[in-house]
């Protein structure tokens, strides 16, 4: 009868350590299904961050590409600043230094190039004044009436 006591303890003890080992499998799928989670939520946490990197490297250049416009902007206005507008008779205009102004202006800058641009063009010319770069083009003189002359 011990043989027998002896043989149950043996089944009892082989029963424990299977029951053991089944639980040890079962939480080993269980943490094999939480790893397998976690590994697709950091590849998914990764996408994300590498989506964000991608916007702020667009946002930097954006940020760089408007303070360069910014600061041509204030070099336009102080530019600008410098001159003055002209009008002629013929109510065409043309921009002066500011330091001409009190005077007759020896130079006539493009108003067109000058607006538009923030380049200070010269204008050549005598009665008509004409821009270089733009062809822009100004009259400083009132034309001359026609003068009729008689058919015969």
């Amino acid at each position: 009868m011990l043989d027998w006591f002896a043989g149950a303890v043996e089944s009892a003890k082989t029963m424990k350590e299977i029951g053991q080992s089944l639980l040890t499998i079962r939480d080993e799928n269980i943490i094999r299904e939480r790893v397998y989670e976690l590994n697709n939520n950091l590849m998914d946490l990764q996408q994300k961050l590498l989506e964000a990197q991608l916007n702020q490297m667009e946002l930097v250049q954006r940020i760089q590409a408007l303070e360069g416009e910014k600061e041509q902007a204030s070099q336009s206005v102080s530019l600008k600043a410098q001159y003055a507008l002209h009008t002629f008779v013929t109510s065409a205009h043309a921009y002066v230094l500011k330091t001409e102004e009190q005077g007759v202006p020896t130079h006539f800058y493009c108003s067109h190039c000058l607006e538009t641009e923030s380049l200070a063009i010269t204008l050549q010319g005598s009665t008509i004044l004409s821009c270089p770069k733009c062809k822009y083009s100004v009259r400083t003189t009132p034309r001359k009436p026609f003068e009729t002359t008689a058919f015969r």
